[in-house]
């Protein structure tokens, strides 16, 4: 029983990290490069919930979208004035000027946050028992937002022509601007919805745990587990490669100390490139 419950965690921990990811793999796909202040992001999303919620009084239902909304706002502005000027000299200077970004933006959190710790006025999570395996209706949320967001990116990406406009963009940008693609609208398009899904996992962190400044930023070495893993392949396998870090580092708490968790998460990341150099997606970087 003890098991099931470490597996139920690991699941709750898989669409957790699937939230956190997919912004990050969209824009490390049509961008071209890691965005390692995307961690950050989530840190504007909790902590611009919490002021909303727990400082000004606003619903969490109110709270929360509003807080998406100004994340992707901020990582538009963020793309627009320092990544945008910078995109001609390639990936590995946009790599560091968003590690620099990162730096930037903890730092203005810790100065208008300050030490501490914060907590959402919405109450204690309510439990459940199904067959003796204990889950919070809060647990259930992130399951239920991860499930929702898979489905509607998916759609979103497939079916309208601004989505087929942003995969055809990831997969050559040069082809793409040839057939007419406007490719200053689907840069920003995947922006607001990079920066959005960065927005919502870090209200759903801000929902599940209870936050510091620094637990942002903690989240990114997760969330290049998870891209790695997943490497240059569609949506699906970013959701597989969620639930398999998700579940992997809780399931090894049954055996080994839950401080291993990031250990068990990049050892099956060099596990698995070491005979699959593409990550689970199968083909390469261009």
């Amino acid at each position: 029983m003890l098991f099931l419950q470490y597996l139920t965690a690991g699941v709750v921990t898989g669409c957790f990290l699937i939230l956190a990811t997919i912004g990050f793999s969209l824009t490390r796909q049509v961008e071209g490069f890691l965005n390692i202040a995307h961690a950050e992001l989530l840190g504007i999303g909790a902590f611009a919930t919490w002021w909303l919620n727990a400082s000004q009084g606003w619903h969490i239902l109110i709270a929360g979208p509003a807080a998406v909304v100004f994340t992707a706002l901020i990582g538009l502005g963020i793309a627009r004035t320092i990544y945008d000027p910078i995109r001609s000299r390639g990936p590995a200077v946009l790599l560091i000027t968003s590690t620099g970004v990162a730096f930037v933006i903890g730092g203005v959190i810790d100065a208008l946050v300050g030490t501490g710790i914060r907590t959402l006025d919405i109450g204690l999570a309510t439990s459940y028992k199904p067959f003796g395996i204990r889950i919070t209706d809060y647990q259930i949320l992130v399951v239920a937002l991860a499930a929702a967001v898979s489905v509607s990116l998916a759609l979103f990406l497939n079916r309208t022509r601004i989505g087929l406009a942003i995969r055809a963009r990831a997969v050559n940008p040069e082809l793409a601007a040839s057939r007419g693609v406007d490719v200053a609208t689907t840069s920003r398009v995947t922006w607001l919805l990079s920066s959005g899904l960065a927005g919502l996992a870090g209200v759903m962190l801000a929902v599940i745990a209870t936050l510091t400044t620094d637990l942002p930023f903690a989240q990114i070495l997760q969330i290049l587990a998870v891209a790695i893993l997943a490497g240059l392949g569609s949506l699906y396998t970013v959701i597989a490669s969620g639930l398999i870090i998700g579940i992997a580092m809780d399931v090894s708490v049954y055996w080994i100390p839950a401080g291993y968790r990031p250990l068990v998460a990049f050892s099956i990341v060099i596990i698995v490139l070491l005979f699959r150099s593409e990550g689970l997606a199968g083909r390469r970087a261009a």
